[in-house]
């Protein structure tokens, strides 16, 4: 796989126009892997394997190095095609499952991932500035580990299917920016980066109705998400950005007949991580706002409700067709997208939140067949 990436560019059209390109990266990807079943006994049952990942950096361009400041110490240059840094590891995984009985069993399982493209996202901007990096000779790929341990049980014939699993990851060479980092059109962004520590954890459970006119599934999980880099918030552990406290899924499916089917699906999540201001300051009459606790504050929990009719309209053999007709977001209610905060016009010294909301809600129809 070879990867071409593109930060981007930064232009204007004014007077005093300018352009700024940023440097496209290169990089060549390679896996291989094998795996094997074995069961040992006729309840027992084993999958364990291994995958082996090189990714290489490769040229042409400047790439610089960095003392623990952030500042630049060298700028090397390679051609085209050249490799600039290579990292080969090794992603051993196994899991097991052992029959309780005839509807029930445990499964456990350990498995090691290795990232090499990283997403860097700073929460505290009007629209979030995601950037997308490779591992490079600043920049080590990410590693987890999870561990992870559940029951399953089925009952009444089938027709209901019940799990619970609870897991745990640690996580290698975490990637956030630094306290003012500059994000903006930055070739020297991996100076602006700190690396530390990460875990997640948390529980998941699950219930489905299988078959009959009414189906469906109820699933939720309790989980946290943080980080630990030394020059963030102390060194203390924060939420990272993708912390979700609480995740819930509940989703319906009845048949009205042959033809018709209704379906509705409800979900609700919390709020994700995010840092806002914790106070204001004025330098040259313009203000200023303080951050001090990084992914400290939470943005509005988010829930949504998604309702759906299924026209089946002919069905053979050879053919099949169906309209769909749904409505996302059907109760209308106003998700934040971004919030931004303001100066009162009515009182200087209030700071006011702005929220943004996209869709409130979006009907569509939909005509699919299969042949």
């Amino acid at each position: 796989m070879h990867h071409t990436i593109t930060p981007g560019q930064i232009s204007s059209t004014d007077d005093s126009s300018s352009f700024v390109q940023l440097q496209d990266r290169f990089a060549w990807e390679n896996a291989a892997y094998i795996s094997n079943e074995w069961e040992p006994t006729e309840k027992l049952s084993i999958i364990y394997g291994v995958r082996a990942t090189s990714f290489s950096l490769l040229g042409s361009g400047d790439f610089f190095s960095y003392d623990a400041s952030g500042n630049v110490t060298d700028t090397t240059h390679y051609g085209s095609g050249q490799f600039v840094k290579t990292y080969v590891n090794l992603e051993p995984r196994i899991s097991a499952a052992y029959l309780l009985g005839k509807t029930n069993s445990i499964k456990g399982g350990y498995t090691r991932n290795v990232q090499n493209l990283h997403l860097i996202s700073n929460s505290t901007s009007t629209n979030p500035t995601d950037l997308w990096i490779p591992s490079s000779n600043n920049v080590k790929p990410e590693i987890s580990d999870q561990v992870s341990l559940g029951y399953f049980q089925n009952f009444k014939d089938n027709m209901y299917e019940f799990s619970t699993e609870v897991y745990y990851k640690n996580m290698q060479n975490q990637v956030d920016y630094r306290n003012g980092a500059n994000t903006q059109a930055n070739d020297k962004v991996e100076g602006e980066l700190l690396f530390g520590n990460g875990r997640a954890y948390g529980i998941e459970l699950f219930l489905k109705k299988k078959y009959g006119r009414f189906n469906g599934w109820v699933g939720y999980t309790l989980s946290r998400s943080e980080k630990q880099i030394a020059g963030i918030n102390n060194g203390s552990w924060y939420a990272a950005k993708q912390d979700r406290t609480h995740d819930i899924s509940v989703v319906g499916i009845y048949d009205i007949n042959k033809k018709l089917s209704l379906s509705a699906a409800w979900v609700f999540n919390t709020g994700n991580a995010v840092t806002f201001p914790s106070g204001k300051y004025y330098i040259d009459q313009q203000v200023q706002y303080l951050y001090t606790e990084r992914n400290g504050y939470r943005m509005p929990n988010y829930h949504r409700l998604d309702i759906g009719l299924t026209w089946f309209r002919k069905k053979t053999e050879r053919f099949e067709s169906s309209w769909n007709f749904s409505i996302y977001n059907a109760y209308g209610r106003e998700n934040p997208y971004t919030i931004t905060f303001q100066q009162s016009t009515s009182d200087p010294n209030k700071t006011e939140a702005l929220q943004t909301s996209l869709f409130r809600w979006v009907p569509s129809a939909t005509y699919n067949f299969k042949f």
